[in-house]
């Protein structure tokens, strides 16, 4: 498969026992050297069904990106990581290859219409919960506010050892910082990038460039060690 050139599989034994996973995450040939993730909201159905039983199925939709046209999801993504309004093919390409991304749930979606239930966005973190453990990222950027409150329920719910500041929850930008063992994780929730609520990426971009200031440089990192 042509995308398996820009990934690696080294997660993928430990993540294929993560309960509620259905598709195998996209990771990036060049993750461990960013730590960055991107958590989508879902997948949906966009004929015969092929992406039910198919695991590879994130990895084959993000991987299309680098063949042929790239939606919109996934240039507004990279103008946000950029902080670009061009980004060109290369640097696009270069995202992809540094990022792990994922969608929160694990269901397909009939139709562009449906939206998740909270059961769906429940049974999503509790699995995201347990893939982040196993890949370390230092910083997710989650497109979409709207899981956000099903979060801090299951937080706040049951018994786990996650620990977090509850009044992040109540910001008017949403950075949560999530910590267990150690081991900690800084969530940046965004509009999502389809532009359904509108979406100025350059604001978008200044909120995680504050936040998370050494994540361009981490990407050019990437970009010079390829010259």
């Amino acid at each position: 498969m042509e995308y398996q050139k820009y990934i690696t599989t080294e997660f993928d034994e430990l993540v294929t026992k993560v309960s509620g996973i259905k598709w195998l995450p996209w990771v990036g040939k060049y993750y461990n050297k960013t730590r960055i993730m991107v958590l989508g909201e879902s997948q949906y159905e966009d004929g015969d069904y092929w992406q039910e039983d198919n695991i590879e199925a994130t990895r084959i939709l993000i991987g299309s990106g680098f063949t042929g046209n790239k939606g919109k999801i996934y240039k507004n993504t990279e103008k946000v990581l950029l902080s670009t309004g061009e980004p060109t093919k290369e640097q696009g390409d270069i995202v992809w290859e540094s990022v792990v991304y994922s969608n929160l749930v694990q269901r397909l979606m009939s139709s562009v219409k449906e939206r998740p239930s909270d059961s769906d966005l429940d049974k999503g973190w509790v699995s995201f919960l347990d893939i982040v453990e196993l890949l370390k990222p230092e910083v997710c950027i989650v497109l979409g506010k709207s899981s956000l409150g099903r979060l801090g329920y299951y937080l706040n719910n049951n018994d786990t050892e996650w620990e977090r500041n509850a009044s992040e929850f109540y910001e008017k930008e949403k950075i949560i910082n999530l910590s267990k063992n150690g081991y900690m994780l800084k969530l940046i929730f965004i509009n999502h990038p389809s532009g359904s609520y509108g979406f100025d990426y350059e604001k978008w971009a200044e909120l995680v460039k504050y936040n998370e200031p050494n994540l361009i440089q981490k990407l050019s990192e990437v970009s010079d060690s390829k010259m």
